[in-house]
């Protein structure tokens, strides 16, 4: 008996030891808002968030602002759910500009940091956008014209889309913002 009960412990604290490194480490966030390719939690920059939601924050090393501040949309996968790889050409279509004070894209790679490569092409912002309320950005490891970011050495990347002090709209629901498509143009030179 009391064998069967070191057996059954021992073998929860190894269920629960791989459960946990999976939830925290592994590729799926659970719970949130989905906008075509694009997601984000409602609990990210809460009090009230969850210990799995704060362990992936951490693990992300996202320094989370409350929703009021900043809503953090991300997307792993193009608009028809390809994921996202730096042997591929993407292109990020804004039909407007996101309802909020101010935003950035950004593009990091499968590590959840900027890819190193030395080519500075991380991010564009409203600042970079200036008046235009449609335009494309291009995602290419070739420099393009216009809006440009590069993925890189960034692997499996994604790419994150911060929406600072969000319209109140989009605080009382993050479903509601009107968000680009992403289109794979390209994969390893075949269209």
């Amino acid at each position: 008996m009391i064998l069967r009960s070191l057996f059954a412990a021992l073998l929860g604290l190894l269920i629960g030891a791989a459960a946990a490194l999976f939830l925290v480490f592994g590729p799926v966030e659970f719970g949130g808002v989905k906008v075509g390719p694009w997601r984000t939690n409602m609990h990210i920059g809460s009090p009230d968030a969850p210990g799995i939601v704060r362990s992936i924050i951490a693990r992300r090393g996202l320094l989370a602002m409350s929703r009021e501040e900043t809503v953090y949309f991300s997307a792993d996968a193009d608009s028809e759910g390809r994921a996202l790889d730096e042997a591929c050409d993407y292109r990020v279509v804004f039909t407007t500009q996101p309802d909020a004070r101010w935003w950035s894209l950004t593009l990091y790679a499968e590590d959840d940091f900027l890819p190193v490569n030395g080519l500075e092409a991380h991010s564009v912002s409203a600042q970079d956008a200036g008046d235009q309320q449609s335009f494309i950005v291009t995602v290419s490891r070739q420099r393009a014209e216009g809006f440009w970011v590069s993925p890189e050495n960034g692997g499996a990347f994604n790419l994150t889309l911060r929406l600072y002090n969000p319209s109140e709209a989009i605080v009382a629901d993050p479903g509601v913002a009107v968000l680009p498509t992403v289109e794979r143009v390209r994969c390893g030179g075949a269209s």
